[in-house]
């Protein structure tokens, strides 16, 4: 938490330095996220880093989400060269094959994989990265430039929760509540500048690795809720953006 709050520290001061980087413009993106490796990976409840205790299981099981994004760009007196600083609300849900498993009814207790169950929630996942960069953009003609851009900061990862009910006993409900966490970020991307106004990009997105932190209840168990540590989880994907300037 204490680096999240240097990073928007650093954030802060760029904006507000005006006198020493004048701010040429900003951009709101709007994107496809689409994720890659273990982010993407789905092969049971077994390997799922939301449900396994085995703290090397990272397969997060994401599907194709989406992007709102912004990015403001400080001159630094270099002609085509700025500083960038960009914030991001990132959204991926279920893939196929995970959904596929929730409708089966499968699910996760005292550690073994058990079908039986109606899904009342499914987890999602919600990435807030903040990063500070450089981006170079060069311009063929007025209406025509190219651009290359990379940065770097902090992600707050959080996970939205899972409840499950047995369909034999509708008293046995459980839930999983996950713990946000925070991990180092970085972005690379390029693209076109189309009539000073449209951006058309693709970017490559690492928000760091995490583990799952979190607790368990269990209705009608007074010990509940029960402290868990399940997998590691590994947002990185692929964001096909498309911008407007303002």
């Amino acid at each position: 938490m204490k680096k999240l709050v240097k990073v928007f520290a650093l954030a802060a001061l760029m904006i507000m330095g005006g006198q020493a980087l004048a701010q040429t413009r900003g951009a709101m993106f709007l994107s496809g996220a689409f994720p890659l490796k273990d982010y993407a990976d789905f092969e049971g409840f077994d390997d799922f880093a939301l449900t396994s205790l085995d703290l090397d299981d990272d397969d997060a099981g994401a599907g194709i989400g989406f992007n709102v994004g912004l990015k403001w760009y400080f001159n630094v007196g270099v002609q085509g060269l700025g500083v960038m600083l960009s914030v991001d609300g990132i959204y991926n849900g279920p893939n196929s094959d995970l959904k596929q498993t929730y409708i089966d009814g499968n699910a996760v207790v005292e550690g073994f994989v058990v079908p039986g169950f109606n899904y009342n929630s499914t987890p999602k996942y919600i990435n807030v990265p903040v990063m500070l960069g450089l981006n170079y953009i060069y311009h063929f003609n007025p209406n025509l430039g190219v651009y290359v851009e990379a940065g770097a900061g902090g992600n707050m990862r959080f996970i939205t929760q899972m409840e499950y009910v047995s369909k034999i006993n509708n008293d046995i409900k459980f839930a999983h509540n996950y713990d946000s966490a925070f991990g180092f970020a970085y972005q690379v991307g390029a693209g076109f500048e189309v009539a000073k106004n449209l951006l058309i990009g693709v970017s490559l997105y690492d928000l760091g690795k995490g583990q799952v932190k979190g607790t368990e209840t269990i209705k009608n168990d007074p010990t509940s809720p029960h402290s868990k540590t399940w997998g590691t989880v590994h947002p990185m994907m692929i964001m096909g953006r498309i911008g407007f300037s303002f």
